[in-house]
């Protein structure tokens, strides 16, 4: 979807406006993070970090919408990320907003199902889990009384992370100027891509270097004019083209 988005092939609007259900955070959800799977787990830890303000360390498993349910509740976060830490298996909740509220309750549900809910899809293991972290990405000003909530309740288990899309874009730029892994520059360089050309991500990009030129002397006549050098004479060419008869 991104390379269509960013060629002008396809406009987010347009392929929203067909539909009953609207799928923006679910289009970008799956483009962001299921293309992540395509990298080393090196170069995919280093993704993740820009993206979820968290550094992860070895391989993580991303899990798209896996389900959980238990005690008369029910939650479906958009990414569930899966590594190890220090030794025992450790989970990370992202939730993807592309312009939407956050729903009633909603992350903290989240919170709550991924430590003990019954996963009915999604393929994570059943028990208490050990969450780190939380992480709001494309956070809004409408989402800042939620999170606050949220962290002043669970600062001291869980690390709490809201990125806005602008942040985001900002440093998939960063990264790809930094980091020598090339399928890492072509995946920060097309996700920042599309994000700038969108109102969520829109940011200038980074001033074109400016270098000061070096020692130079002009002599001026009289009338102060002075004397170009003068410039190789280029032959012009002309090509034509045209089919023959005897072309097969």
């Amino acid at each position: 979807m991104f390379d269509a988005v960013v060629a002008r092939k396809a406009r987010l609007i347009s392929i929203i406006d067909g539909v009953g259900k609207q799928p923006r955070e679910d289009l970008i959800t799956s483009t962001l993070f299921g293309t992540l799977r395509f990298l080393l787990p090196e170069a995919r830890a280093k993704a993740l970090r820009v993206i979820c303000d968290h550094k992860f360390v070895g391989d993580v498993q991303i899990h798209l919408w896996p389900f959980f349910r238990g005690n008369g509740k029910s939650a479906e976060p958009d990414v569930v990320l899966e590594f190890n830490r220090e030794g025992q298996r450790a989970y990370w909740i992202v939730e993807v907003k592309w312009g939407a509220a956050l729903g009633e309750d909603q992350a903290e549900r989240e919170i709550i199902m991924v430590k003990s809910g019954s996963c009915r899809r999604g393929n994570i293991v059943e028990g208490m889990r050990n969450l780190v972290g939380y992480t709001l990405l494309g956070a809004e000003k409408k989402h800042q009384k939620t999170l606050e909530e949220l962290e002043l309740k669970y600062f001291q288990e869980h690390a709490i992370k809201n990125i806005s899309w602008k942040a985001t874009c900002d440093s998939l730029r960063q990264l790809a100027d930094t980091e020598p892994d090339p399928g890492l520059i072509a995946w920060a360089r097309l996700a920042a891509d599309f994000l700038a050309g969108e109102p969520q991500g829109f940011v200038l990009g980074p001033w074109p270097e400016m270098k000061t030129p070096g020692e130079c002397r002009f002599l001026f006549d009289d009338e102060n004019n002075f004397q170009l050098k003068a410039f190789p004479a280029v032959i012009p060419t002309t090509y034509f083209f045209r089919e023959t008869d005897d072309q097969h």
